[in-house]
């Protein structure tokens, strides 16, 4: 995080010592250049930026790689191992800030329930905010102190922003790598937990269990790569669905909830919770769901335990099974 702000910082500093290089190509008015002085500004300034801006992000990119494989030799994972190329894969795209790839494999679409209006609009606030925040900053300074800065001072207000930003975005990255670190054998332990007094499950259960995890899914909008693995851990375990399944709509699952015995609905409700928090995070969605399913189950709402479970999972304490068992 030091290194990415630092990092940040620089890019600011060699960016306004070249708006300030640039300045002198705007003549002896700069508040009104006219056409042909901008373009001298913007080729050189523009250029400046865009050439710093690539490397920082370089950089950036570079540090998280290699900072995830750091992080991933201390937890004891083989990154060249055949058997981790899933978790080699997540984890580089983790570093690099991608989108998380949909696998058709295991008939979930996680955008069913997805408004692309929303997608689109995230992406581009995402792609946005450093410079929103560098516009509002420098004009919150104009403001408190216009009278006491000059041009040279305001062309270095994109400092802290810069450094702020990487350090807050390298924070995240490393997080979501911890999590993904921790992923796949959490997904094998936390199943054998929820089915810990269902050592032999009914059918039903299975149906409405592979619904679960698929609705969990739809309701993140997204295939987080710790939802792989548990797919994987809990079809390694009791095998895969019926072909003719309707994995992905969460009306379905709360239909087949409501069906099963009290003893299975309640493992049910576990295993919702444990694909609810094992990408790290409980969104508004994940928990109507679970509000909806505790309802279909006719079992108080324990969203205050699912939210525990979360916590401790993020912060890599150990689950106990009881843990679980409070939950439904």
């Amino acid at each position: 995080m030091r290194r990415a702000a630092i990092a940040g910082a620089l890019n600011a500093v060699v960016t306004g010592f070249g708006a300030l290089y640039a300045t002198r190509f705007l003549g002896p008015r700069p508040e009104h250049p006219t056409l042909s002085e901008l373009v001298s500004y913007w080729s050189v300034f523009g250029v400046l930026a865009a050439v710093f801006a690539v490397a920082e992000i370089a950089y950036l990119y570079w540090d998280a790689l290699q900072a995830v494989r750091e992080l991933s030799s201390v937890a004891g994972l083989e990154l060249g191992a055949n058997e981790n190329g899933d978790v080699a894969r997540a984890l580089a795209r983790a570093a690099l800030e991608l989108p998380n790839p949909v696998d058709a494999s295991f008939g979930v679409n996680p955008g069913r329930e997805a408004s692309k209006l929303q997608l689109g609009v995230a992406s581009l606030v995402y792609k946005l905010k450093i410079s929103a925040s560098n516009f509002v900053f420098k004009a919150l300074v104009t403001r408190a102190f216009g009278r006491f800065l000059t041009r040279s001072l305001l062309a270095f207000t994109a400092i802290p922003i810069n450094a702020g930003w990487n350090a807050l975005v390298c924070w995240a990255v490393l997080r979501e790598a911890r999590i993904r670190v921790m992923g796949p054998s959490a997904a094998v332990e936390l199943v054998d937990a929820a089915f810990d007094v269902e050592p032999e499950p009914s059918a039903e259960l299975l149906r409405v269990v592979h619904q679960a995890l698929g609705s969990a899914v739809v309701r993140t909008s997204e295939f987080h790569p710790n939802h792989v693995a548990l797919m994987r851990a809990f079809r390694a375990r009791f095998g895969a669905p019926d072909p003719g399944l309707v994995l992905d709509e969460p009306a379905r699952f709360l239909v087949g909830l409501a069906a099963l015995a009290e003893p299975e609905r309640r493992t049910a409700i576990r295993v919702l919770a444990v694909a609810a928090v094992l990408d790290g995070r409980l969104v508004r969605k994940e928990k109507k769901l679970l509000s909806l399913a505790y309802e279909s189950a006719g079992l108080e709402p324990r969203l205050d335990r699912v939210e525990a479970l979360r916590r401790a999972f993020v912060a890599g304490d150990v689950v106990k099974h009881a843990t679980l068992r409070e939950i439904a």
